[in-house]
């Protein structure tokens, strides 16, 4: 039986930034009928009780499931010391994915204040940022913010595992290995991922549509991946099992199978069940997130989320290159990539 790996959470549509390739947080022009305006989200975020009681259940399906805290912008639950401190006393691994930027330190300051610790948090560098001419946007601000405050997070010991997720994009390729070997001065893991695009009004995380930003497989890639994949000074996760798996699937063509196991969740603002953190589906939201496991088994998901999510992706899912289920689908096929995934080395240090 497969178990989920990683849940990962839209805690709130709510967000600080108006970045142009997001689409979770706003309406946009072609969203399809049946998915709710971003009112509905705001007047129906989920409560700290779902939250908590969802976190029990995971725990109970797979001790080991890693939570990844997504907005819109996380901190802006005023809630989340609460769910964190829940976290912590259950042990119960996790990462916060902050934009870190200057609006959001009081409540990062806060969370440290009213919490004991916190096992991961994550911010966007991009390699992007390198390009000053972009100064003025919020994805290029997002990122050098981003870079400037995990160090000092890092210098300070306040999180255990500091990481900075990195998206790759085809005009910035050229800077990755620059921008790890940074991080990596400061004990920073990078986590890799690239820009994916929306390939049909259905996938509602980003709203990117052109294909020029895409990264295809190159001879330059294929010897920037040998050449991070050698050093072994390079702070960066999982990288001998998701670089290559990376590559034999760019552009954008990675199929996650979760028809052939529920390996990897996504819960929605509201409290409903997606398709994946790409795609919010038509039918996986009739399921509430308290609604997902059998009440005679409470190990095992319910055939109709199971069924729902399975015509959902033969309808909507046109693969993609998503590393979070890339790493998921690994672990349920190998499962001593666990300790891998949530750096367990650095946690227990």
């Amino acid at each position: 039986m497969s178990l989920i790996r990683i849940v990962n959470w839209i805690l709130t549509r709510k967000c600080n930034l108006d970045c142009e390739y997001c689409a979770i947080v706003k309406n946009y022009p072609s969203m399809p009928t049946g998915y709710p305006k971003m009112d509905h989200y705001i007047k129906n975020e989920m409560s700290t009780e779902v939250v908590i009681n969802a976190l029990k259940a995971f725990k109970k399906q797979n001790p080991n499931v890693f939570h990844i805290f997504y907005g819109g912008e996380p901190l802006l639950r005023k809630d989340l010391p609460e769910i964190i401190n829940f976290c912590n006393e259950n042990e119960i691994y996790y990462t916060i994915i902050s934009n870190n930027t200057p609006e959001i330190q009081p409540l990062i300051k806060r969370l440290f204040q009213e919490t004991d610790y916190v096992e991961g948090f994550t911010s966007s560098v991009d390699p992007v940022f390198h390009h000053t001419g972009y100064a003025g946007e919020d994805r290029i601000r997002k990122s050098v913010e981003g870079m400037k405050r995990l160090k000092e997070i890092q210098a300070r010991g306040d999180v255990k595992d500091v990481v900075a997720e990195i998206t790759v994009m085809n005009e910035n390729q050229h800077l990755l290995y620059e921008l790890v070997s940074d991080l990596s001065e400061y004990e920073i893991f990078s986590d890799i991922t690239f820009v994916d695009i929306s390939k049909s009004p259905y996938y509602d995380f980003s709203n990117v549509t052109g294909t020029n930003q895409l990264v295809r497989p190159s001879w330059s890639l294929a010897d920037t991946f040998s050449k991070m994949m050698m050093d072994d000074s390079l702070y960066i996760h999982m990288k001998d099992i998701l670089l290559p798996r990376m590559f034999d699937t760019l552009p954008s063509n990675f199929d996650c199978r979760l028809e052939h196991g529920v390996h990897n969740v996504t819960v929605d603002a509201d409290g409903t069940m997606r398709l994946c953190l790409r795609i919010r589906g038509t039918l996986t939201p009739h399921i509430h997130v308290s609604e997902l496991f059998t009440k005679e088994y409470e190990t095992l998901v319910t055939k109709d989320f199971y069924d729902l999510m399975c015509q959902d992706k033969r309808r909507h899912c046109k693969l993609c290159n998503h590393s979070c289920l890339m790493m998921s689908q690994y672990i349920d096929e190998h499962e001593d990539g666990e300790d891998d995934l949530v750096h367990l080395d650095k946690r227990e240090g």
